[in-house]
């Protein structure tokens, strides 16, 4: 390893990805990135190559384009529409010389680019992770099927994906990766890193009055088919209670976004769901705040930093059984419902609609103490050190 002054350098590390700071819209994969950067900074040089917008095609105006920033203990270059090609990554890896390279999709035009390079030795060998951010799961395949299959195939077949070093956040995931990645390589689990804090000066007596009769719920995601929310809006033609749902989040797919919108307009007026927008990372955490539960249908996650996030705010969940957050009804968290069982989820949504205060504040309490726990665990962190000193020492 080179040195500085006389003190070795610290391993430099290149991510790879489509979206970091200052943008906010693209979800949990993002947030991985930035909060591993700024638990890990002081032992790794981190380097980013990113897109210069926030997934809306508009390029960011407080960067500098097609330079190195500073942002935030990481040196991040952003690549504007025209430099987002094959040649100015080669050039880009070629300057850095890292000593690892961390990716975070399967399927980004970014990753990919990456992946041809290294597969035709047009850049010196560079060990790699590969963190597939949900990308594997049977949900999340199904969706675009018509571009991914071929691709898959192809990838393949050219041995895109061999001898990576993949970096899975549960056991699930780790099986999906599994039946995916071909011949060579190493799995490891390791769950994403949120921030090490969450409403620090949390009060459960802040928390909205809950009232028997009635409950406020949020979801909050990027609004797309995978998260599923029109088919909890499907079910709800019925419901008896007083539920009250607020989405937030980027509308990422317009048309299914106007078709749970029509499904919205049928609903009785006794439920109630509307838009809210997008947030800014920074007030996530106060608006989840002032919601009695957290909802979200999905299809499937590998992680989701917004549960954690959710009970950190004294939200408990109601979730689908695809995620690895398991469990949920034993510890008094929350429940993660079959999909294949819509009564059971309206069975759930009725109990929570005529919970009592002092029945709500105990589930809620619980939540809370539950994330701290989780976010004060130092496995969080040693799991994720394991993926990434691994990639450094071994060929």
């Amino acid at each position: 390893m080179s040195e500085k002054k006389g003190f070795p350098e610290k391993p430099r590390i290149l991510i790879i990805c489509n979206y970091y700071l200052p943008g906010y819209k693209s979800g949990g994969g993002l947030r991985t990135l930035v909060h591993m950067v700024e638990r890990f900074h002081d032992r790794y040089d981190f380097r980013v190559i990113t897109l210069d917008h926030d997934g809306d095609k508009i390029p960011f105006t407080t960067v500098e384009i097609n330079d190195w920033n500073e942002i935030e203990k990481a040196q991040v270059f952003y690549l504007s529409k025209d430099k987002a090609n094959i040649s100015k990554l080669r050039e880009l890896i070629i300057e850095i010389k890292p000593d690892s390279i961390y990716l975070n999709s399967v399927f980004s035009k970014l990753t990919v680019f990456y992946l041809t390079l290294r597969k035709l030795k047009l850049i010196p060998a560079i060990k790699t992770i590969l963190a597939p951010e949900g990308e594997l799961s049977g949900g999340a395949l199904k969706l675009k099927s018509y571009k991914k299959k071929p691709f898959v195939t192809l990838a393949k077949s050219a041995g895109l994906y061999r001898n990576l070093f993949w970096k899975t956040t549960a056991d699930p995931e780790k099986q999906e990766t599994e039946r995916f990645k071909g011949r060579g390589g190493v799995i490891f689990v390791a769950p994403n890193l949120p921030s090490r804090e969450l409403l620090e000066n949390y009060r459960q007596d802040l928390k909205p009055k809950k009232n028997v009769g009635e409950v406020k719920m949020i979801f909050l995601s990027r609004f797309m088919r995978k998260k599923n929310f029109k088919w909890l809006v499907d079910n709800l033609s019925g419901f008896e209670g007083n539920l009250t749902i607020d989405i937030y989040g980027p509308i990422e797919d317009e048309s299914y976004w106007e078709a749970t919108a029509t499904a919205i307009a049928k609903l009785p007026p006794n439920v109630k769901i509307k838009y809210g927008g997008v947030l800014e990372y920074d007030k996530v955490p106060g608006k989840l705040f002032e919601y009695h539960f957290f909802v979200l249908p999905t299809v499937g996650e590998n992680f989701g930093h917004v549960f954690i996030e959710a009970l950190a705010a004294g939200c408990p969940l109601l979730i689908s059984d695809r995620t690895p957050w398991r469990d949920l009804e034993a510890k008094n968290v929350g429940w993660e419902v079959p999909l294949e069982n819509p009564a059971k989820w309206l069975e759930v949504l009725n109990y929570c609609v005529n919970l009592d205060q002092l029945s709500y504040t105990k589930i809620s309490e619980n939540s809370h103490r539950f994330a701290r726990r989780w976010l004060l665990n130092p496995e969080v962190e040693e799991d994720t050190l394991k993926v990434l000193e691994y990639s450094l020492t071994n060929s």
